[in-house]
């Protein structure tokens, strides 16, 4: 009965490693006019992306369920400084002829692409180790 949930909001845990917005031209002026509606996010154990303002749709995907975050960035990023990071979602699904249907999410425009890259490596590493997954159980 310890790890039963109460009902208390209080107990629910959402640990927020990092967030950010898209730091394109357009997406810099829409943030500081507060029209910048998408929002990135990674938890200790959920990417989440949060877009939409009439109608707000919210994204989730379990970290141990991601793979390969690729970094990559134009002319027009690097002259930002910004870059999109690419992650795989293992969805274990298969086609007839035997390959995997790959879902891929994008976080586009991101400011420190390289670190935020790294620290969703790092915190999906710890919670496939946390939740004791081999590289064969996700096959």
């Amino acid at each position: 009965m310890g790890n039963k949930y109460d009902g208390n909001l209080k107990d629910v845990e959402f640990n927020i490693l990092w967030e950010g917005k898209p730091c394109g031209l357009l997406q810099r002026f829409l943030t500081k006019i507060n029209l910048n509606f998408t929002t990135y996010q990674i938890t200790k154990d959920e990417l989440i992306v949060i877009t939409g303002f009439f109608k707000r749709k919210l994204n989730s995907c379990e970290l141990y369920l991601l793979k390969d975050p690729d970094l990559t960035d134009n002319l027009y990023q690097r002259f930002l400084d910004i870059s999109t990071i690419s992650v795989k979602v293992d969805t274990h699904n298969h086609s007839n002829d035997g390959h995997a249907f790959n879902r891929v999410i994008k976080l586009k425009n991101i400011k420190d692409g390289s670190k935020v890259r790294k620290l969703l490596r790092d915190a999906i590493e710890k919670d496939v180790m946390e939740r004791q997954i081999t590289y064969f159980d996700k096959v």
